[in-house]
């Protein structure tokens, strides 16, 4: 009697440590097996036969099968694409925090050594909640946007002969309210319609468009405003973009978006490696599917999915802000600012 309350108990044991792994239905597992087969960006190193045997004889064993699905997602996407089951905790949305060990802070929570004639403006990661309803979720993406775009905007309430954007903390999410937030500094004076990157992969290069207050790909809006965004005082005014290793995924997006635009540098050190677009996929049981399938380049092509290498390698957050600063005021606007402006003493 007592063998058989054990046999009970290891057998109740064993289900719950089932019902603790979170895992796909079968049918969401055999739609995000196809996909990567026939889309995933680096679906050439998986033997996609293979994993699916494996997986069948993984039956019953939720944990086993779980480790499968996730080893062939890496594999495929080179640790850029996941599954996200419904239980999975969202990462909290930085709030501009200015980053940067060591270094002080002064006005307005900006670093002490920031020139007054440079503007500043911190990108960090942002994804919307995922159990949110799309409207919801977009929602949230045009707040984080208009609230980047403040952030300029007063920013830009005295004269700026240059601006530092930083990434260093921007470890990804959500692309679109990163470029609609900084879209004032990635803007330069001509045309409403400007290419401001683009998607790479099997077939023609497909650009991301700003059209003056709406992110466009295709033709079909990707965020907006449904009007024009904030202009800046001067318009096209040098800008310097810091990088990081922790700068990943979306955070390199918005990197790629100021390279190669004219008068930008960027400074710091080589980003994640991440620069590839994952498209996000509802699957049959509601959960969703973050599949890599392209590569992400600047406005004129160039990108290869991997790290970002800044113009300017430097050693540490106190070195990267000091050489942002000198290129800048080296820039003619700040040399004419300075010259225009008598010192005191």
């Amino acid at each position: 009697m007592a063998g058989g309350r054990a046999w009970v108990v290891a057998m109740m044991l064993v289900t719950a440590a089932a019902q603790a792994v979170d895992l796909p239905s079968a049918e969401s597992q055999a739609k995000m097996l196809d996909l990567m087969e026939q889309r995933a960006l680096y679906r050439e190193a998986v033997d996609w036969e293979v994993v699916r045997n494996d997986i069948a004889r993984a039956h019953g064993d939720p944990a086993r099968v779980r480790s499968l699905l996730d080893a062939a997602i890496q594999r495929s996407s080179k640790g850029h694409g996941r599954w996200v089951s419904a239980g999975t905790p969202q990462v909290p949305a930085q709030r501009n925090a200015v980053p940067g060990a060591g270094t002080a802070a002064g006005r307005g929570g900006l670093p002490a050594t920031l020139d007054r004639r440079i503007g500043w403006v911190a990108v960090d990661r942002f994804s919307p909640t995922v159990a949110s309803s799309p409207a919801e979720q977009a929602r949230q993406s045009v707040q984080r946007a208009v609230d980047l775009q403040r952030r300029v905007r007063d920013a830009d309430s005295s004269p700026r002969c240059g601006w530092i954007v930083d990434l260093r903390s921007n470890s990804g999410g959500n692309m679109w309210p990163m470029l609609l937030g900084v879209e004032p500094l990635l803007r330069i004076p001509g045309d409403g319609i400007q290419v401001l990157g683009m998607l790479r992969g099997a077939g023609p290069n497909v650009p991301w468009e700003s059209h003056d207050g709406t992110l466009m790909v295709k033709g079909r809006p990707m965020l907006g405003f449904g009007q024009a965004g904030y202009r800046l005082r001067e318009p096209g005014a040098p800008v310097a973009v810091l990088l990081g290793e922790r700068t990943a995924s979306s955070g390199e997006a918005t990197a790629l978006a100021f390279r190669g635009r004219p008068d930008s540098r960027s400074f710091g050190a080589a980003t994640a490696g991440f620069a590839t677009s994952n498209s996000s996929i509802r699957l049959p049981d509601g959960t969703l599917f973050l599949l890599t399938d392209t590569l992400m380049a600047d406005r004129n092509g160039v990108g290869d999915g991997g790290p970002i290498v800044p113009d300017q390698i430097t050693d540490g957050d106190a070195a990267t802000l000091a050489a942002a600063q000198r290129w800048l005021l080296s820039q003619p606007g700040c040399v004419a600012q300075a010259k225009a402006v008598p010192r005191a003493g």
